[in-house]
This record gives C-alpha cells, sequence and structure tokens, in this order.
C-alpha cells in the first residue's frame, strides 16, 4: 500500500479512512511529497491508539503528523473534498454490501478524490489456509471473491470519470491468488 501511494504523481494530500490505530497512517506520514494526512476513524478507542502512535513518531526527520478524526463513510463531511488520495484499506469488508454502492458514489461523486485505493480480503485465498469459517474475521460482514470484486469494482465505475486497475497484495497462488485485493481507482485527465 505504502509503495503504491509513493507511487502517484499526486499524493499531498491523504485521507485513511477507517484508520484503527493508525498504523498505515503512520507509514504514510514518511512517504516524500505527503503534506497532509487525515486518519478517519468512527471509533474512538482506536483514534486514541492512534494518537498514542502519531506522538510517538512526532519528532522523526521528514515525518508529517496525521491529524485525527472521528468520523465515518456514511455521513458527509466536507473538509474530506477535493484530496489527493482516500484510502480504504480493508474497511469495506467491516460495511454491510448494501451500503456500499452510497459510500462509492459519495466519494466519486462529493469528494472526488484524484486517486481512491480500495483493499480487502480475497476468499479464493481463504482455500490456502484451509479455513473453514466463511470469513477471516468475526467483524468481516462478508468477503469477496477475486471474480465478485472484479465486478464490483466495474459497477461502482459505471457513470464516473474514474479508471479501475486490479491487483494483488502478498505471496500469489496459482490457483488461489493473492491474500489480498486491490483496485486502484484514478480520475481520469480533465475531470475536476
Amino acid at each position: 500500500m505504502v509503495e503504491k501511494v509513493a507511487s502517484l504523481s499526486r499524493k499531498e494530500k491523504i485521507i485513511d479512512f477507517g484508520s484503527g490505530e493508525g498504523k498505515l497512517s503512520v507509514r504514510l506520514g514518511y512517504i516524500p511529497g505527503v503534506k497532509e494526512i487525515l486518519a478517519i476513524e468512527p471509533s474512538e478507542t482506536a483514534q486514541l491508539g492512534a494518537i498514542e502512535r502519531f506522538e510517538k513518531e512526532k519528532k522523526a526527520e521528514g515525518y508529517v503528523t496525521p491529524t485525527p478524526l472521528l468520523g465515518s463513510l456514511f455521513y458527509y463531511d466536507e473538509r474530506l473534498l477535493n484530496k489527493d488520495v482516500i484510502i480504504l484499506c480493508e474497511v469495506i469488508e467491516h460495511v454491510a454490501e448494501y451500503r456500499l454502492q452510497k459510500i462509492m458514489k459519495t466519494i466519486f461523486n462529493e469528494y472526488k478524490p484524484n486517486t481512491l485505493i480500495v483493499t480487502t480480503p480475497n476468499r479464493d485465498y481463504n482455500a490456502v489456509n484451509q479455513m473453514d469459517e466463511a470469513v477471516r474475521h468475526s467483524d468481516h460482514r462478508f468477503e469477496w471473491t477475486r471474480e465478485e470484486f472484479t465486478s464490483h469494482c466495474r459497477v461502482w465505475v459505471q457513470n464516473v470519470p474514474y479508471t479501475a486497475e486490479l491487483e494483488g497484495i502478498g505471496q500469489e497462488h496459482e490457483h488461489y491468488g493473492h491474500p489480498t485485493q486491490m483496485c486502484t481507482f484514478m480520475r481520469k485527465e480533465g475531470h475536476a
């Protein structure tokens, strides 16, 4: 994820949605060229852990301290408009599926990031770990196969000026793919 963000030409202003205890946000703070990170999290307990983590890194050279904000994908927040990157790292599987279309509509039509990066577990890969459970974590509302994720990503970009690029994260299995799947949505040139 950090490598993906670092490779983007526009990455000054980043939103880490569902930032939890701030592990990814801290790593984003070391990427050259980043000037602002909003770490959005609905859980006050997790947010307190993130604040503690951010403070420990604060004096490191070249580090951009993330700004913790309580917030949710379900509520519009004008502070999130027109940022360079929005990240939903292992977030969507914690949301009821029927709510995702509206969330994506808000991101693409209202917040309008230059890039949206979404990662989620690959259910196909669960066979590698011989999991009998339907999902990897009890808090997951669903886990999608590669085919399902691809299908949803294609639906989300219908009628919006974004492209979708799919790839895997982690060690690839020849039959089951990668443990995590990622889609990078890029706003098409000339669309503000």
